[in-house]
């Protein structure tokens, strides 16, 4: 019989310590254990669960560019209806890169100089192969400087999803990323991780002025910069169909390192993500556990007394992974909504199961000329009274008068 948890709205976790010495948990990407049983031990991937987690930089949301060079160090050019290396910045981790045989060098641009924890990518299908070396710079530099300095050897990616190198300690505003190809694949979701955190970038939107049914808006970098089904959104799960509430939010947290598991036999693992407002959604995607099946997306104004029971309602949009290469992304007319709800079925009912999710995605349309790049105060930061979405117009902090 499947096993469904109760309705819920997920506002603390409670009980948390006596379940976590029950059950071990299992990244779908990095294939790690989280929780030690015998040891009542976690490691950092379950840590960052109970604290503040981390922004991705490598964002056009955060200030982030990025720059092709070819073998003769000048940058590739792409033509206006290409989105070429930049669609690896956008919000979207369903959208990839050609990596092809032979050498092939990157340069990514922050907005300042960060600290640096961990840099990741996805190889779609594990289907590259090669290695890759990284170098940072706080100057901009020829790609064939030899004042880079080298964070990593020569590292192979070869058989993994995900790719994940630790940068503890690094401190850079200009990333090189120098890959050689021996079987040419597709890349997808950099990430680059540090001090920014997500709390911190959502206080930075609280001024934001939304421009919505503008020409401006029009631009891929501009509907796909902004995921609306976000922490930073102030965005939030509220059903899931099965599986540890408290690690819910993996699926929103900008990270596609942190999966979220569903109960091994919940034939159709369910999650609905509460938008901060109603938000006119044009398109959303998903990654998770390479396996075969349909996903089916609902767009819902309000939940009924059961919300896992959306057999009375009509999907806005399906798609069928018929070759399992672990995403999904849907394009339907602008419609608003205030939920967003996925629904999986596998293909195989009787194979082996314990679906993961890694990120689930809902964009609008954002200018991004209307998203700040700068810092604000932790002071502010750390404040969340007030923000209820990056789109609305928030009351600035006043400032206590100081005497003369």
């Amino acid at each position: 019989m499947s096993r469904y948890f109760s309705p819920r709205f997920f506002g603390s976790c409670r009980n948390v310590a006596a379940v976590f010495l029950a059950v071990a948990l299992h990244s779908a990407f990095a294939g790690e254990t989280t929780i030690d049983a015998q040891t009542a031990s976690y490691n950092t991937t379950a840590s960052s669960d109970l604290s503040n987690p981390a922004k991705n930089l490598a964002r056009m949301n955060c200030g982030a560019t990025i720059e092709a060079v070819g073998p003769d160090g000048r940058i590739v050019s792409v033509t206006n209806k290409e989105a070429g290396a930049s669609a690896l910045l956008l919000d979207d981790d369903t959208l990839n890169y050609p990596l092809p045989e032979g050498d092939t060098t990157f340069i990514l641009t922050l907005s300042r100089t960060s600290t640096l924890d961990r840099f990741m990518f996805v190889n779609e299908n594990a289907g590259a192969t090669g290695e890759i070396t990284v170098a940072v710079s706080n100057y901009r530099l020829p790609a064939q400087s030899r004042k880079w300095n080298e964070v990593s050897g020569s590292t192979p990616f070869t058989g993994k999803r995900l790719f994940d190198l630790s940068l503890l300690g690094t401190e850079a505003r200009f990333v090189k990323l120098s890959f050689h190809v021996t079987q040419g694949g597709s890349i997808a979701a950099l990430g680059l991780y540090g001090e920014q955190s997500l709390q911190k970038f959502a206080a930075r939107q609280r001024g934001v002025i939304r421009v919505t049914n503008s020409a401006a808006t029009r631009r891929l970098e501009d509907m796909l910069n902004f995921n609306f089904a976000n922490l930073y959104a102030h965005a939030r799960i509220v059903f899931i169909s099965s599986g540890m509430e408290e690690y819910a939010r993996r699926m929103i947290d900008d990270n596609v390192a942190t999966a979220f598991e569903f109960a091994p036999n919940d034939p159709h693992p369910t999650v609905i993500v509460e938008l901060a407002d109603r938000e006119r959604l044009h398109r959303v995607s998903a990654i998770y556990k390479m396996e075969k099946g349909r996903m089916d997306v609902f767009l819902l104004h309000e939940l009924g007394a059961d919300p896992g029971d959306l057999s009375g309602a009509t999907p806005v949009a399906s798609a069928t992974d018929t070759n399992g290469g672990g995403k999904s992304a849907l394009d339907f007319d602008t419609q608003g909504a205030r939920y967003v709800a996925l629904r999986w079925t596998p293909a195989d009912a009787k194979g082996p199961r314990g679906f993961e999710v890694a990120e689930v995605s809902a964009f609008g349309e954002m200018p991004l000329s209307m998203l700040s790049t700068q810092e604000v105060p932790d002071i502010y930061a750390d404040n969340f009274i007030g923000l209820k979405s990056p789109p609305l117009v928030v009351q600035a902090p006043m400032l206590p008068v100081v005497s003369q």
